[in-house]
């Protein structure tokens, strides 16, 4: 029997992170109807989710310490190929591609936008019947492969990808915290920081002092793709004529 020789490679992730801050009176934390507390927190987590989401599906580059490259960058984008669904076909086809040639097709998951996906569901042969009956605005599967769907793709991007082909790190969940005492610099752009210290900019609150409640939202994560071919995608993916 040979005896088969495993091969590892060394990864590094720095933990980045993604944080929302929002300040409100404490007369609206304790008069508002419904709670102001969870209104603002669930707004700061979505806000946080969307710059996640945004970031991970983009073609951005990596900026060293700030935020990881995309999962789109230097991946060259399959043009739709036209607007039916046999034009569809082809293009998953396309996009199957270099999964195939990799001995690597398997597991594999479509991402979309909702409004592509309602688009795909509507979609009918000459005789009437569905085209794609699977398929829904919460996902579903297209052509035996499971789709995700998500408002912050890009509404003209169908992306096919593998996931355990990406590396993660940070999937704690999100921390939320809250201050009467902090002294906060209202500014959408701060210039205080603790590693390289500067002088505040003239908008420094302190919660105390003005009755009011800092709430703070942060998420520790990056990623990175594992193989090149990992992630592919459709651009300019309008099949059936979607509208956003």
């Amino acid at each position: 029997i040979p005896v088969s020789k495993a091969d590892f490679s060394s990864v590094n992730l720095t933990p980045l992170k993604v944080a929302a801050l929002a300040v409100v009176s404490n007369e609206l934390l304790r008069d508002s109807t419904p709670a102001a507390e969870g209104l603002v927190r669930d707004a700061l987590v979505e806000a946080a989710a969307q710059r996640i989401d945004t970031t991970f599906l983009s073609a951005d580059a990596a900026v060293a310490g700030v935020s990881p490259a995309g999962l789109l960058n230097g991946v060259s984008a399959v043009s739709a190929s036209g607007s039916l669904a046999e034009a569809l076909r082809e293009d998953i086809k396309s996009l199957y591609g270099p999964f195939i040639t990799a001995m690597n097709a398997t597991g594999l998951y479509l991402v979309m936008n909702p409004a592509l996906a309602k688009s795909l569901q509507l979609m009918t042969n000459a005789l009437g019947q569905t085209e794609f009956p699977q398929i829904n605005t919460s996902g579903g599967t297209l052509l035996g492969d499971p789709v995700v769907t998500g408002d912050n793709v890009n509404a003209e991007h169908m992306i096919l990808l593998k996931p355990s082909d990406i590396w993660k790190i940070g999937d704690g969940g999100v921390e939320i915290s809250m201050s009467r005492d902090a002294t906060i610099e209202q500014d959408t752009a701060p210039a205080g920081a603790s590693d390289t210290p500067v002088a505040l900019a003239n908008n420094a609150v302190n919660m105390f002092q003005t009755e009011s409640t800092a709430i703070k939202v942060v998420r520790s994560m990056n990623f990175a793709k594992r193989r090149t071919h990992a992630v592919q995608y459709v651009s300019g993916a309008l099949y059936g004529g979607s509208a956003t």
